[in-house]
């Protein structure tokens, strides 16, 4: 499809500038002299490129950040998940629950130095 000299831009990866570098050879069919001519083309327009690609956070990471988040949500509406349950135990005749006001640690005397 390409001839020797001909770049393929389809190739052109923008993502960090090891990226731009490596796609940049491989669009000029490893010519270094091209590849920086091209890479020089398309770093002067782009103002903040990092140097190399973000690696995605693990599979863990993801699941750790979603469980703070909804831990997180949980804990602050606490209070109007602790209304709702009470309301549907009304609506059963069952006995709502109380929430304890005031932090977990008052009254825990300080820890000794």
């Amino acid at each position: 499809m390409f001839g020797k000299n001909d770049i393929d831009i389809n190739m052109i990866v923008t993502t960090s500038k090891m990226a731009l570098k490596a796609s940049c050879i491989r669009a000029c069919n490893n010519d270094v002299e091209k590849a920086e001519k091209l890479y020089d083309f398309f770093i002067k327009d782009i103002k903040e490129l990092p140097d190399f690609d973000v690696q995605p956070p693990s599979a863990f990471e993801q699941i750790k950040t979603v469980a703070g988040d909804v831990f997180g949500w949980i804990e602050q509406n606490q209070d109007k998940l602790v209304g709702a349950y009470n309301i549907f135990q009304s609506v059963r005749g069952g006995q709502p629950i109380n929430v304890p006001t005031g932090s977990p640690i008052d009254g825990i005397p300080p820890i000794p130095e």
